[in-house]
């Protein structure tokens, strides 16, 4: 069995199409639907839509606990309830258009044994193939270097660039191809020991039974796939990018609805990066790491 977990905030209508294409897969699958806290009682609705269907399951969650604390809800009653080989975690705004898709993952298990996988993964609103998002993973000095970026980025001229910048697909995609190419990253080639994108990642029963929970907790949203690599990498767990299987990502749908203003979202994206990259260095530290060039 292949579980998919769908963390749901907000945005019904993505979420109905993300769970109406995974039930047109093929092979034996089951969906639990996470609703963050939804403040626009959307996860009631889901709930009650879906009350009928064997296949599907809606979790409530009291509060809206972010991407890794809210992820982790799902996995654990997965974990809990179900015998799933893989458990595939994705955001509402991602669709799976390959039928095969868990099929597909099951044969790339058997041919390169992994821990977590990655698939391709294209934005609908820029064209970016945004996995892998980097091919080195994070070292204290890098976290400490992004994070005195990030924190320069939030005074008020640059934080209106960089707005401006995100809302335009086409400059976007400008800014993104270069970044990709200075990183010589190819999406079409497999990988491993990469950092994957966030919003479809696959975890395999092996990994999952010592890592329940297989998010950092300490994260409210953004850099978990960071983290997640440095974690996999001090322990020997294989993270695999593999081409062969891709989904499309529709990217921004339900920050849009809780932000209207495009500043105001990016000040929101600003705050969580610097918390999380707080997080990662505290866990860096803890573990006896230190500066690296």
């Amino acid at each position: 069995m292949t579980a998919f977990v769908i963390l749901h905030y907000r945005a019904i209508d993505m979420t109905r199409i993300c769970v109406e294409r995974i039930q047109a897969l093929e092979g034996n699958n089951h969906i639990v639907i996470v609703d963050n806290a939804s403040p626009n009682g959307t996860g009631r609705l889901l709930a009650e839509e879906y009350a009928m269907e064997q296949n599907v399951t809606v979790l409530l969650n009291p509060e809206n606990s972010g991407f890794a604390r809210g992820n982790n809800l799902g996995i654990r009653w997965v974990r809990n309830h179900l015998s799933a080989d893989f458990v595939v975690v994705l955001n509402n705004d991602v669709e799976i258009l390959q039928k095969d898709f868990a099929v597909r993952i099951e044969e790339i298990y058997e041919e390169h044994a992994f821990d977590v996988l990655g698939p391709d993964i294209v934005s609908v609103f820029s064209g970016i193939h945004q996995s892998p998002k980097s091919l080195h993973g994070c070292t204290l000095d890098s976290v400490r270097r992004k994070r005195a970026n990030v924190k320069r980025s939030s005074h008020p001229i640059l934080l209106l660039l960089s707005s401006g910048e995100k809302n335009s697909p086409f400059i976007w995609r400008l800014v993104q191809r270069r970044q990709r190419a200075k990183q010589n990253i190819d999406s079409t080639v497999p990988a491993e020991g990469v950092v994957l994108h966030g919003s479809c990642v696959i975890f395999s029963e092996r990994y999952l039974k010592t890592h329940p929970e297989p998010f950092y907790p300490k994260t409210y949203m953004y850099y978990e796939m960071e983290i997640l690599e440095w974690m996999c990498r001090r322990e020997g767990s294989v993270i695999r990018y593999d081409s062969s299987i891709s989904v499309l990502h529709y990217q921004y749908v339900a920050s849009k609805q809780e932000f209207k203003s495009i500043v105001r979202r990016s000040k929101f994206v600003i705050d969580c990066l610097i918390e999380s990259l707080t997080a990662a260095e505290e866990l860096i530290l803890a573990a006896g790491g230190e500066a690296e060039d």
